[in-house]
């Protein structure tokens, strides 16, 4: 048998003379044999592994490697998305940005807003609602009544 010098922190030395003084094990050098003989089980090395880690041995026994099959699947026909033509609708959505949910007027504000960045003339109030309107029966957005405030939702 080999032996070799090890330094081992103060409070990991206490701990393993405790478990010995509990009688768990017969001598430090007990202690040490049989932490390094399951380290080694561990990565794979012992009689009982066959050369596996015993992380695939638990592994293996937990969830066994399943038989894969290959099966070819019809590809589907690509389903095409129907072009709303609503007008304002481009510059709305815009206003959006990362929001899910927004007041009416802030909608308009910020459509008003983009319009004039644009150098294009602002968009009348009816003819906003219309859009609005118009992207709800689309499915786009969805209507919420907040007491007297309108909240629109994109969808």
């Amino acid at each position: 048998m080999k032996s070799f010098d090890a330094k081992i922190p103060e409070k990991l030395y206490e701990y393993i003379e405790k478990l010995v003084s509990e009688n768990n094990f017969e001598s430090v050098d007990s202690f040490v044999n049989h932490a390094i003989h399951w380290l080694a089980e561990l990565y794979g090395f012992g009689e009982q592994s066959g050369g596996k880690s015993l992380k695939k041995m638990i592994g293996e026994t937990v969830a066994p490697e399943k038989k894969t099959y290959t099966k070819e699947v019809k590809k589907e026909e690509k389903v095409s998305v129907k072009e709303h033509d609503i007008p304002n609708m481009d510059i709305i959505l815009e206003s959006y940005s990362s929001s899910k949910f927004m007041f009416e007027d802030a909608i308009f504000a910020a459509c008003q807003f983009a319009a004039l960045k644009q150098g294009s003339s602002p968009i009348s109030k009816e003819e906003f609602v219309k859009s609005l309107e118009q992207m709800a029966e689309a499915g786009i957005l969805t209507q919420i009544q907040q007491g007297e405030k309108t909240m629109w939702k994109r969808n």
